[in-house]
């Protein structure tokens, strides 16, 4: 009797955690699965659909007229800086300053800073060059064209710094962030660190 049950015990040792783990296999999603953006549109303004799955949209900057720089290979922190930095733009950029600190732990951080072609030899753009940080000056329609079209940002180019966009190394948009808020500021830092972990582990 004391082997059948030693044997009963065994078994749910055994077998249990087992069953557990295949159920959250099956079943469970992860809590820390970031969402795609920008779904891809037909002509009919309709999302395209493949099988069963929605079909996302990739930034391309050519086909927006942001000249020489690419979205692939690289988490992407997308910012705007307007011909006007105010102390909430200031603010802004004090904030992303932490994002660029990642860089020192994840290689794969690329800063892109937007501004119009005029505002390009600011000295807080001249500034931000000399951080490492990407800086694109752009006429204002391809601006527009870039946060529309490759962005999925409807209204087009924010009207203050602190909107900015994160793009994965595939080009893929996945997340929307105001950095002015500490809670979001956060959030982005930690979703970086997602992205950054999930392209580890696939390689």
């Amino acid at each position: 009797m004391k082997n059948f049950s030693k044997a009963g015990l065994l078994i749910a040792t055994l077998v249990i955690p087992a069953l557990i783990f295949l159920f959250l296999q099956i079943f469970a999603r992860n809590h820390y699965d970031l969402p795609y953006l920008n779904p891809e549109l037909g002509s009919d303004g309709k999302m395209l659909i493949q099988g069963a799955d929605t079909v996302f949209h990739q930034v391309d900057a050519g086909k927006s007229a942001i000249t020489d720089l690419s979205f692939t290979g690289k988490l992407n922190v997308i910012t705007y800086l307007p011909k006007d930095c105010s102390d909430s733009c200031k603010l802004a950029f004090s904030q992303l300053q932490r994002v660029a600190a990642l860089k020192a732990e994840i290689q794969d951080v690329q800063l892109v800073t937007l501004t119009l072609e005029q505002e390009d030899s600011t000295t807080f753009a001249r500034e931000l060059k000399s951080q490492g940080w990407e800086v694109k000056a752009e006429p204002a329609n391809h601006l527009e064209l870039f946060y529309e079209q490759e962005l999925g940002i409807k209204n087009g180019v924010p009207d203050n710094a602190s909107i900015c966009a994160l793009v994965d190394t595939k080009g893929f948009v996945r997340g929307y962030y105001e950095v002015t808020d500490p809670k979001e500021l956060e959030r982005l830092m930690a979703e970086i660190k997602i992205l950054s972990y999930e392209g580890k582990t696939k390689e």
